[in-house]
């Protein structure tokens, strides 16, 4: 079943051929849609049946988490442990065992995109900067994906190395060791930025706010927000031109919304 179903169409407050309906409609159409941890609405996130289903449904990019096992294994998971026992000190058998999931490989996913889709690979640790991206290197080429994280030394690190590679810091941490310090910085990371030489930032649509998107397109900086499902959200930053890309899980409603806008004033055939 569609997860947009008979959801209607947010309704077109635009009517007439003007200048300022034509630049919303281009700014949709460059929107790039990233579908979180493939289409998770049909599978169980991170795996290679949510990536397959995510480019059946026309995503322009994946996102998915990657971190190092034993053995120096890289795979596709998101939670830092597992049992209490942390994916660095588990073998692969050993995560597919206490998930009761085939964990993808980071290789597997690669296979799977390359030639397909784009990728958002987002480095969960700090440590293994450089090995995983030479080993991605074997399997893309440097503008098939992008590499992103929170840490910043993580991206300073491959930055410094592999310059042609797009970077981007995610804002929006998750209960930080100090609320009030880290909130500050991500509603004003553009010093961050500039010191890690990022490419583009991704906050959490809820720090778009206290001119947070004015002063991103003063520094030239691409926003990427996630993680927006709601449907009226979502057609909301489709129409935002400072924003370049929405990063969701429900793939498939950003999908219609977009492919569903039409030029203000010009009939369906």
């Amino acid at each position: 079943m569609s997860t947009y179903g008979a959801q209607k169409l947010p309704e077109q407050k635009c009517t007439k051929l003007t200048n300022n309906c034509l630049k919303c409609y281009y700014s949709i159409m460059k929107k790039i849609l990233v579908s979180h941890r493939g289409a998770c609405t049909y599978f169980q996130e991170n795996t290679l049946e949510a990536f397959e289903k995510a480019i059946r449904l026309n995503a322009d990019m994946i996102e998915f988490d990657v971190r190092r096992a034993q053995n120096n294994l890289f795979v596709v998971y998101h939670d830092e442990s597992i049992a209490e026992k942390p994916i660095k000190d588990l073998a692969y058998d050993d995560i597919c065992q206490f998930t009761r999931l085939k964990v993808p490989r980071l290789d597997e996913v690669l296979k799977l995109a390359r030639g397909r889709i784009k990728l958002d690979i987002e480095i969960k640790e700090e440590g293994y900067e450089k090995e995983v991206v030479n080993f991605i290197l074997e399997f893309l080429k440097e503008d098939e994906f992008v590499i992103t994280s929170f840490n910043d030394n993580s991206l300073k690190i491959i930055k410094e190395v592999f310059p042609k590679i797009s970077t981007g810091l995610i804002l929006g941490k998750s209960n930080p060791k100090n609320p009030f310090r880290t909130r500050v910085s991500e509603l004003f990371p553009f010093e961050r930025c500039r010191k890690i030489n990022v490419d583009f930032i991704a906050p959490h649509w809820r720090l778009l706010k206290l001119g947070f998107l004015r002063r991103a397109r003063k520094r030239k900086l691409p926003v990427f927000v996630w993680t927006v499902n709601e449907v009226d959200l979502i057609w909301k930053f489709l129409r935002n031109p400072r924003i370049a890309g929405i990063i969701t899980d429900k793939i498939e409603t950003a999908v219609q919304l977009k492919e569903n806008s039409q030029i203000p004033g010009k009939k369906e055939e």
